[in-house]
């Protein structure tokens, strides 16, 4: 008895707990689906009397031109994400299988780019970006995100290769391949785990980030986040167009997670089990 008492306190518990978590979402919704007049003149948990989220992306997209800062976005996560994944990925595989000299400080030193905030780093960039001329450039944003993105994906990756067995390596030597041909066709194409589980976290990143998208852009090459965020205005803005962007923009990160599901607690298993 004492213990389907628990069980019961327990679903309860996280019944309240999903519905607390799902309230905020659920009233953006609500928002997006309303016309600003409607939102106004109801409470915010009132159902819309006509279905107005069509109309609020279509001002958002005429006045805030969300269309081209979101492909901006794309351009930043997929080249960014690649860029990380590449870079990372080879050099996990040379610090753990190739092991050059010193190549524990050589991990701490890249993967120390994690520990500090990324605020730091704006003054310098933001310096040199001007002195390059580099500044508001769809290069200079790839250039800075695949950078931040680098030492969480070596972490990722060296944990990963450390699990590869080495009789699978010294077979793959025997048969003729060097250390280009074992990370190409031997440790790359197992890497679908770690992979998953990198452009989940850094793909995201990169689309919902405002900070670096804020102050390092200032017109065409800005990232959907920044245009969302002046959306608000000074007085707030239009709570249902801003709804409605919100949405539109949620919408790659979700899918990416849907197509990425079956690879990542896999992935993160892998990646953390060889620490």
């Amino acid at each position: 008895m004492g213990a389907k008492i628990r069980r019961i306190f327990t679903y309860f518990i996280l019944i309240v707990l999903v519905l607390a978590w799902l309230l905020p979402i659920f009233s953006v919704v609500l928002a997006a689906l309303k016309s600003p007049a409607e939102f106004s003149s109801q409470k915010f948990y009132e159902l819309p009397g006509k279905i107005s989220i069509v109309s609020n992306l279509k001002m958002a997209f005429k006045q805030w031109k969300l269309y081209e800062y979101f492909t901006n976005s794309l351009i930043y996560s997929i080249c960014g994400g690649l860029i990380a994944i590449i870079a990372s990925s080879m050099a996990g595989f040379s610090i753990i299988r190739l092991k050059p000299k010193f190549n524990f400080l050589l991990f701490i030193i890249i993967y120390s780019g994690t520990l500090f905030p990324f605020q730091i780093y704006l003054i310098p960039l933001y310096k040199f970006f001007n002195m390059t001329g580099l500044y508001d450039t769809r290069i200079g944003m790839i250039l800075v995100y695949s950078a931040l993105c680098i030492p969480f994906s070596l972490f990722v990756y060296r944990g990963f290769y450390t699990t590869i067995p080495r009789e699978i390596e010294e077979a793959a030597k025997i048969d003729g391949c060097g250390p280009l041909k074992l990370y190409a066709y031997i440790f790359l194409p197992q890497s679908s785990a770690p992979t998953a589980v990198v452009a989940l976290f850094q793909m995201t990143w990169i689309w919902n980030d405002l900070l670096f998208g804020m102050i390092l852009t200032r017109t065409d090459s800005r990232p959907i986040m920044v245009s969302l965020a002046t959306m608000s205005g000074v007085s707030g803005g239009i709570i249902p167009y801003i709804m409605a962007g919100t949405i539109f923009t949620s919408f790659p990160t979700v899918l990416l997670f849907i197509l990425l599901r079956r690879y990542f607690i896999s992935g993160m298993v892998l990646s953390t089990a060889g620490e």
